[in-house]
């Protein structure tokens, strides 16, 4: 079961709500793409949250059969998200029938490095590129001048209110006027909020819609949830208490799981807590492995009303601590990601499986903590980077010393590169003869060996090792 934000997604631009001029714009300017190259070669939609912006992108891209690549402006990593997508933007699909559409959100919460690269993205990509923001004014000059920008209107309370009842005459449910005009106030042109409301109230009760609303206007933090969690004894409370926390599912259960033994000093109390919010995590895997999002409520309600539920809580004051898991990851993602990058160089120069790789990288950081001139020549083999070297030889002393005889082997595989090419026309000249000769000889011992031997299957040719380069 979808949310209904993604169930009731406007699928084509004609069932966008209430943006007309902006969409005979922007069907304007997708034409003149198909046709050629527009003047300005990328779409700026600017307008207040829930106007439509979004929605018309993926209904543009499905009426145009365009294939749609996302990323998020305002992410830390958008200059490497962007040069790691930049090719896609210059290319069709793999089958040459779709062209790509380039889609930028949050253009307003951009770092200035990724303004620069997305300029040049811009100037030089020959396919379709749309941003949006919510203020253009934001949004950097370099980029504000090279596209067209499309301004979206606020939606009216009567608009959202139209919309709502399309969806409850869909859903075959009724709710009153009164709580459908309240949800409609309280969205402030917010298409996409009312329509959360609306869920979230008839999930709730309608008629606790009051109740429900009030809970969704105040945005919470973890540290507010916590404390409502293992503060209450009431299922509907604890279950509200999750509604407006910007978080996804599986790092609320991280949270509670971390502080669910401080709460409850009874051990029976804790093995039910834990009952309940194992069933959570089982939820929360099939939601991910099928794909059935629907089962995040489940989830939900069992991390939240099951565990307040679960016995007699501490009282008094409750100090609450971030996730042991969050913080180990954190500090050890370079880490990681340095032992993947020299598990893949292994497996690649050296032609084994990921477990041999492992135990050969294992191998490797012995000798670079007390061989550098070994050292020197795997890392010179595996062409490895500074910061692998530091991370086998587990020190920057160690690492330079690496680096300088690193620096020496270099200038020797140049120097005899440059006398190989002296040599290499003369080489080749011989080859034939050589060859040649080589074979008469296999023919002669062929001859003269018995036939024993003939029937024995031939010995592979030994493959180039570390070890024979380490010889040259």
């Amino acid at each position: 079961m979808l949310p209904w934000v993604e169930k009731y997604r406007p699928r084509h631009m004609k069932d966008i709500i209430n943006q007309k001029n902006a969409i005979q714009k922007i069907n304007d300017w997708i034409k003149s793409w198909i046709s050629g190259t527009p003047k300005k070669k990328a779409l700026l939609l600017a307008g207040p949250p829930g106007s439509g912006k979004t929605s018309t992108v993926y209904a543009l891209a499905n009426d145009y059969g365009f294939e749609v690549i996302e990323l998020n402006a305002s992410d830390e990593r958008t200059l490497e998200k962007i040069k790691r997508y930049i090719g896609a933007a210059y290319t069709l699909d793999i089958f040459g029938r779709k062209r790509k559409l380039i889609f930028l959100d949050e253009a307003d919460n951009m770092e200035p490095s990724g303004a620069r690269e997305i300029a040049k993205l811009i100037e030089n990509a020959p396919n379709p590129i749309i941003l949006t923001a919510n203020y253009y004014w934001k949004v950097p000059r370099e980029i504000r001048n090279k596209a067209l920008i499309v301004e979206y209107k606020r939606l009216t309370q009567r608009d959202i209110q139209t919309a709502l009842y399309k969806i409850l005459k869909i859903e075959r449910i009724f709710v009153p006027k009164e709580v459908i005009a309240e949800i409609a106030k309280r969205a402030s042109g917010d298409l996409r909020a009312a329509i959360n409301d609306l869920q979230t109230v008839i999930s709730g009760g309608v008629e606790d819609a009051v109740e429900v609303l009030a809970y969704r206007d105040v945005e919470k933090s973890v540290f507010q949830v916590l404390g409502t969690i293992f503060s209450t004894d009431n299922v509907k409370r604890a279950r509200m208490a999750s509604w407006n926390l910007d978080m996804m599912p599986n790092d609320l259960l991280l949270w509670i799981d971390e502080n669910l033994p401080y709460v409850y000093p009874k051990p029976e109390d804790i093995a039910r807590a834990y009952e309940a919010l194992s069933r959570a995590d089982i939820y929360l895997a099939r939601a991910q492995r099928t794909g059935d999002y629907g089962l995040w409520k489940y989830a939900t309600d069992m991390m939240s009303a099951g565990v307040a539920v679960a016995g007699i809580k501490k009282k008094g004051f409750l100090r609450f601590y971030p996730p042991k898991t969050i913080k180990i990851l954190t500090e050890s993602k370079e880490e990681r990601s340095l032992r993947d990058s020299l598990i893949k160089k292994i497996m690649k120069e050296m032609h084994m499986a990921k477990l041999e790789a492992i135990e050969t990288m294992r191998i490797f950081r012995s000798i670079f903590e007390n061989n550098s001139e070994v050292a020197a020549h795997i890392a010179v083999f595996l062409d490895l980077g500074d910061k692998e070297i530091e991370f086998l030889a587990g020190d920057k002393e160690k690492a330079a010393k690496i680096k300088g005889k690193m620096l020496s082997i270099h200038r020797k595989l140049k120097e005899r590169g440059e006398l190989e090419e002296h040599v290499r026309v003369a080489v080749e000249a011989k080859k034939s003869e050589e060859e040649l000769e080589k074979a008469e000889e296999e023919m002669e011992v062929v001859e003269e060996e018995p036939k024993e031997k003939m029937n024995k299957p031939k010995k592979k040719g030994k493959q180039a090792t570390l070890f024979d380069f380490m010889k040259k």
